[in-house]
């Protein structure tokens, strides 16, 4: 078998699947006998002589899975989220402008735990300390936030990936030593090169570079984030491979034997090290020593292969990152571009006939952009649900000047650290370059139907989406015709299956805290019943922007067509009131009554700028949706303009 790999990693992935659904023991031997049939059956088909590993892959998966997704910090955990302060000693491990990281295997107040732990700790200045300093935390343990909604932010996901288990909020910190090890002055060179970025840069570029070149998106503002997400470049902020691809050809140029290798190698784990491994840098990293190791050996680098093996290595190290974000995106990306980009870029050269150059590097170009999109799709429709119509285009403005931010950013650090004023050009070309960025994004954002809502696919959707993918590849390896047709019934089938459950009749009572949330669909009609709310600011994010509108986003929902409010306190109105700008709405519907309220002012007057009807309910009264379906409401039973039990029916759309 020429591509072993591939297979290895699949095994190791279906045990990790098998693992975190923490399944009873009989339900674990059905799947491992299935799969020791499975191994035989590719041992037979693809020759393999050692099939035996395969079913131990699966296994290896599925108890790293396992041990991940249930392990416990007795003692921890017995302790967190009590009303306890406690103070734990431990090593800064990472420092940015919102947090620190604490690893630790000491609580002073109750002795040693029984292993190490991270917890992550919110405060105003974590500025105040450096990777490798021994300090003191005190304050109350809390364990990560479940989701409590199926669109929030899964925190002990995220965080889990990450090696952290428990976090505080405003810890009183004392500070005990410094290390001055490696880690230490990698940190230390990355505060000073984001110093120099605030000196040289506007904020927002300072931001965006900072994130490009540091890896640290924490001075992003939520503006620019939205915008790049929406015009589909956000990858472009992630330190990726085409970073390692650049600093790997420079490093490569200054040695340039293949008995270098080694040193090139270790310089790029360096750098890894410097921007926080992100699986995007440790992927591409990993993938570009095999290519190392290989120039040193003499062996023939094949993509899907060392794809395949940096995916082996980040799993067994961590099997929790098989539900990340970043890693799925950065390795989807690249398996797009490794089965479809050069046959989308011959394809196109085929079409165009007789090719001059600019016409091979656009056909290279367009093909290298639609293939890393290809796979991807699924993936920003289960963590943001929804695509962007346009992203391939997007990338064709901006992928060919990367590298030039990149290295303009790079030299505008180093000559001004050398004092050079020579660093005031690159300066320009990095500030021209983002600022053509943000005006193309706008305008691709400002076009119909750039960002399609789709909602999270069902699980049968997103099978039928690696079908699709599987099929359409061996149609194009093969040339049939009837693979091809077979692929679109295929994609067809599980749009049309994802769009019935979807819009499928069903409520959910959200969790928002303080207050009601709840959602429901019936009939092709949106509702929304109160929409929560905590915060007193009028201005400050709450429950209709973290939790009301994503869950309308994950289930696919454009418009809301009734906007229900039972009474004006905050905890009631003020997710509503967010919802205003952010989503279309019918209609809002509140009780009859006087009311003096603040945030009920603005409330009508941000209906009023959207023109949004407001209409008043009593007993009685009754909102026809179709013929068979209709609001009634119960309460409340006087209408001062009426009298009581005053009715009244409103139709669908009036």
């Amino acid at each position: 078998m020429k591509r072993p790999m591939p297979v290895f990693l699949a095994f190791l992935i279906l045990g990790i699947i098998w693992g975190s659904l923490s399944l009873s023991p009989l339900w674990f031997f059905i799947a491992s006998l299935f799969i020791f049939t499975l191994g035989l059956s590719f041992m037979i088909f693809f020759k393999i002589r050692l099939f035996i590993i395969l079913p131990c892959l699966f296994v290896l998966g599925f108890l790293l899975s396992y041990n991940k997704t249930n392990e416990l910090n007795a003692l921890c955990d017995g302790l967190a989220d009590s009303r306890i302060n406690l103070t734990a000693q431990g090593e800064v491990t990472d420092v940015n402008a919102k947090n620190l990281t604490l690893k630790t295997d000491n609580f002073g107040e109750i002795g040693e735990s029984s292993k190490v732990v991270k917890i992550i700790c919110y405060t105003d200045e974590p500025s105040a300390c450096d990777i490798g300093d021994t300090i003191t935390v005190t304050g109350r343990l809390n364990t990560l936030s479940p989701k409590y909604n199926p669109s929030d932010f899964d925190e002990i996901q995220y965080y889990k990936c990450r090696g952290i288990s428990y976090k505080m909020y405003d810890p009183k910190i004392g500070y005990i030593s410094s290390n001055r090890n490696i880690p230490y002055y990698l940190s230390l060179l990355r505060t000073k090169a984001g110093t120099a970025l605030d000196n040289m840069y506007s904020e927002e570029n300072a931001g965006i570079l900072k994130a490009m070149l540091l890896g640290d998106k924490t001075y992003l503002s939520e503006e620019t984030e939205l915008l790049y997400k929406n015009a589909g470049i956000y990858h472009i902020l992630a330190i990726s491979g085409l970073h390692i691809s650049l600093i790997a050809a420079g490093l490569m140029f200054l040695f340039r034997k293949p008995r270098h290798s080694l040193i090139i190698i270790a310089l790029l784990f360096s750098y890894a090290l410097f921007t926080g491994l992100s699986p995007s840098v440790v992927r591409a990293v990993i993938m570009m020593s095999v290519l190392l190791i290989g120039r040193l050996i003499g062996r023939r680098y094949d993509l899907i292969s060392s794809l395949s093996f940096s995916a082996f290595l980040i799993l067994v190290i961590n099997p929790m990152y098989l539900r990340d974000c970043g890693f799925l995106y950065s390795y989807c990306s690249v398996l797009g571009i490794a089965l479809f980009g050069r046959h989308f870029s011959n394809g196109l050269k085929a079409i165009w006939g007789k090719k001059t150059k600019p016409q091979r590097l656009i056909a290279d170009s367009i093909g290298t952009s639609l293939s890393a999109v290809s796979i991807t799709k699924l993936i920003n429709m289960w963590f943001f649900y929804g695509i962007s119509v346009y992203d391939f285009i997007s990338n064709l403005i901006v992928l060919p000047f990367v590298g030039i931010v990149l290295l303009s950013g790079t030299f505008s650090i180093l000559f001004y650290a050398l004092k050079l004023k020579i660093y005031t050009l690159f300066v320009f070309v990095a500030e021209f370059i983002l600022n053509f960025y943000k005006i193309s994004a706008e305008g691709i954002v400002s076009l119909p139907l750039c960002v399609i809502t789709t909602g999270r696919p069902v699980l049968s959707f997103a099978l039928l989406y690696i079908i699709f993918v599987i099929v359409l590849k061996l149609s194009i390896l093969y040339k049939n015709k009837a693979a091809v047709a077979a692929a679109v019934l295929t994609l067809s089938s599980g749009i049309f299956i994802h769009r019935t459950e979807l819009n499928r009749d069903r409520i959910a009572f959200l969790y928002v805290g303080q207050g009601d949330g709840i959602v429901g669909f019936s009939g092709g009609i949106t509702f929304v019943y109160d929409g929560g709310g905590t915060k007193e600011d009028p201005n400050e994010a709450d429950e209709g922007t973290y939790t009301i509108l994503p869950y309308l986003e994950y289930s696919g929902k454009t418009r809301v067509d009734y906007a229900f409010i039972s009474h004006i306190d905050n905890d009631h109105m003020k997710g509503v009131y967010e919802l205003i700008g952010n989503i279309e709405i019918g209609g809002i519907y509140l009780p009859e009554g006087s009311y003096s309220s603040d945030l009920y002012t603005l409330l009508k007057e941000k209906a009023e700028a959207y023109n949004i009807p407001i209409t008043y309910f009593s007993a009685g009264d009754s909102l026809e949706v179709n013929d068979e379906a209709f609001f009634s409401c119960v309460y409340p039973f006087f209408r001062p303009s009426r009298g009581n039990y005053g009715r009244k029916r409103y139709k669908y759309g009036s």
